[in-house]
């Protein structure tokens, strides 16, 4: 059922994080480091201001949103959730007010309210939705609105810079007609569309106890992800943080890439067996998750350390490129090991509502990651910042993983042993070939490690693989008379 699901949501877990990669380079090719500092900032305040405005609400519907046979319960929650949307537009415009006077601009402070306005709007409908989609399995309209930001919104903030300065101001507005677009075409497709009432006091007190803990957790994991950010604007400015933003959001993707890939169906799968009361098998849900997890991230987090330095040179402008090149491996590094707790064990700890567990885990991947950031920063530049973050996020894995071994799971080791063999060969093939440059000796050590890597875990999964077959042959088999 995961691999089904999987697949349904793939269009999605592929277009929309390539073209975010793609976006972070070609952006560097038209933004000055300034401007990409603005825009970082914004794409990271966006999440949170979702987070605060519509993500507890999000959270409750992913988990509890009432099935369409039970009517009267369903109409309430679907009022409430219409209500719900327009009331959070009146923060959404305080916090576009707050950045138009904080951030300086080639434009009027009124053109930039309206632009940020319009992206983080769009971008709360857009991810509110996909959430909603998610839980009713609307596979269609859950691609639409994850994919038709980032993949359309590419594209039309590459024609507008084609006529219009090159500013932060010219891609929020092109991104927020992107996500407006992905919502006009989903929403009906789910069968959603905003209704006129009154919200339901009980819906919204059920969705706060419950999304109210989750709102803390996904603020600690949003201050997790981003607090590098504002600690290099504050401490040595925006054109500092524009370069550091290419190489921090190069090598984040191309982790979130592998995550996405398998995660996004897995969650909802083992929320429905552990509401059925099948603990066990929801345990089960999530090392399967974490096999194929570490299937995918490991090998590209280790063959992007060894190919990225080579990538970089190809293809990041000259203003960004050697403190990308610096960077980009770490990157990757901080996070992989961010993503093994957040959409491994500590899923977990928010089945099991030990949200007190799932929030000290946060605590300690800020605390140990901010602390060893600043000083990274100081004695190392950009590197030994983003070195200070996978500090933080390895102390966040082994207490995440002790936490979660108390309630019962444990890594699926055997997996991990055969991953990390085959991420070995994979490696030692790109090191052998040598960092060559061109795109050519690029294009043939990616397809080499690739099959390299296939091969190995062929190999060393085809002994299970065999044995599985014997026994549904078995299983199949007519009895014996």
């Amino acid at each position: 059922m995961l691999l089904r699901h999987t697949l349904n949501y793939l269009p999605a877990q592929m277009l929309a994080p390539v073209a975010q990669l793609a976006s972070i380079i070609l952006w560097t090719h038209w933004l000055p480091p300034e401007e990409m500092g603005f825009f970082a900032l914004v794409t990271a305040t966006q999440e949170l201001t979702y987070m605060l405005c519509m993500g507890w609400f999000s959270m409750y519907v992913l988990r509890f949103l009432p099935d369409a046979s039970e009517g009267a319960a369903r109409d309430r929650f679907l009022r409430t959730e219409s209500v719900l949307l327009l009331l959070a537009m009146v923060p959404v415009v305080a916090v576009a007010a707050v950045t138009a006077w904080v951030l300086p601009s080639a434009h009027p402070r009124w053109h930039t309210l309206v632009a940020v306005t319009a992206c983080i709007g769009s971008r709360m409908l857009a991810a509110h939705y996909a959430e909603r989609a998610r839980a009713q399995s609307s596979f269609v309209a859950y691609n639409l609105l994850q994919a038709s930001g980032p993949v359309l919104g590419l594209g039309l903030g590459m024609l507008a810079l084609q006529w219009l300065p090159p500013t932060a101001t010219v891609l929020w507005l092109g991104y927020a007609a992107a996500q407006l677009i992905g919502v006009c075409l989903a929403v009906p497709l789910m069968g959603a569309r905003l209704r006129g009432g009154r919200l339901d006091r009980e819906v919204v007190r059920e969705a706060w106890r419950f999304g109210s803990r989750f709102l803390v957790l996904a603020g600690l994991v949003w201050v997790a992800e981003n607090y590098i950010r504002y600690l290099v604007q504050w401490q040595v400015g925006a054109a500092a943080l524009g370069l550091l933003a290419v190489g921090w959001g190069l090598g984040r993707r191309c982790a979130t890439v592998g995550v996405m890939l398998v995660t996004t169906a897995a969650f909802p799968l083992a929320s429905r067996l552990l509401n059925q009361g099948r603990r066990e098998d929801a345990l089960q849900q999530l090392r399967i998750n974490a096999g194929m997890l570490l299937a995918v991230i490991l090998p590209l987090t280790v063959g992007f350390g060894i190919v990225g330095p080579m990538l970089v040179q190809l293809v990041v402008a000259t203003a960004y490129r050697d403190a990308t090149a610096d960077i980009v491996a770490l990157s990757v590094l901080s996070g992989t090991l961010h993503c093994l707790h957040v959409h491994v064990t500590d899923q977990l700890l928010v089945l099991e509502r030990r949200f007190d567990l799932a929030a000290r885990v946060d605590l300690v991947e800020i605390a140990v990651g901010a602390t060893a950031t600043l000083i990274g920063l100081h004695l190392g530049g950009l590197r030994g910042a983003v070195l200070g973050v996978a500090v933080g996020s390895l102390a966040a894995v082994a207490c995440s993983t002790y936490w979660s071994g108390q309630l019962g799971f444990t890594w699926p080791w055997g997996d991990v042993l055969r991953v990390l063999a085959a991420t070995a060969a994979m490696a030692a093939v790109l090191v052998w070939l040598g960092s060559r440059s061109g795109v050519g000796a690029l294009v043939m050590e990616v397809a080499a490690g690739a099959s390299t890597y296939v091969a190995a875990i062929a190999v060393l999964y085809a002994p299970r693989l065999l044995k599985e077959l014997q026994l549904r042959r078995r299983a199949a088999a007519p009895p014996a008379v």
